[in-house]
């Protein structure tokens, strides 16, 4: 099954408190990361795109036990720790290229590569209805291999803006050798466009 349409604010820790005119904004570094939790549900490690692992200062609770979140997180390093600011949920998606749909359109904000991830900042309109999501695998051209976002927008009015993260793990293509192309091919308004990277 694709990934459904289910973005949620996983925690928003950061507060501005005091009169104290030493108080200030950290400088808070923002990235794409894998949050784990523990066997009690508690977030207690972030792992950045490019392999940097701390462990959280100010662990949360109240998640999926032994569990590994994609996320966008807001954080402050120091040494091998880090404090949590903020941590929104992104989907990692899933092969749909057996699914007999054609994708809908959908606005772009940005695509990028991090590490092992093709990652994707979305802005869906909705009603508030469920969408799904996922990739299919259009086919090889010479060392490119050709993806597509496969959404569907499943019947939900085109109401209001909604900003949805997501990523796919490019390990998922195994037969692709390491430095051959990608091709990511999203349905937007204003037409096919194309975003093409390495496979590490």
């Amino acid at each position: 099954m694709n990934s459904k349409y289910l973005f949620s604010l996983l925690l928003l820790l950061f507060s501005c408190k005091g009169d104290n005119t030493s108080d200030f904004y950290p400088n808070v570094i923002t990235e794409f990361a894998l949050v784990k939790t523990d066997v009690s549900g508690t977030m207690t490690e972030l792992t950045t795109d490019d392999n940097r692992t701390y462990t959280i200062s100010n662990p949360q609770g109240g998640y999926k036990k032994d569990y590994i979140y994609r996320a966008v997180c807001g954080f402050v390093p120091d040494g091998q720790t880090a404090t949590l600011y903020s941590a929104t949920a992104a989907h990692i998606l899933r092969d749909s290229t057996s699914l007999a749909y054609e994708p809908d359109v959908i606005k772009v904000t940005s695509v990028w590569q991090s590490g092992r991830f093709i990652n994707m900042h979305l802005s869906p309109l909705t009603q508030g209805g469920t969408q799904y999501w996922g990739y299919r695998i259009d086919g090889v051209s010479g060392n490119t291999t050709h993806i597509s976002l496969h959404h569907r927008q499943n019947g939900d009015p085109l109401s209001y803006t909604q900003t949805v993260y997501a990523s796919i793990l490019l390990d998922n293509f195994e037969t692709v050798p390491s430095g051959d192309n990608i091709a990511l091919h999203i349905k937007t308004f204003a037409g096919n466009k194309v975003w093409t990277f390495k496979k590490p």
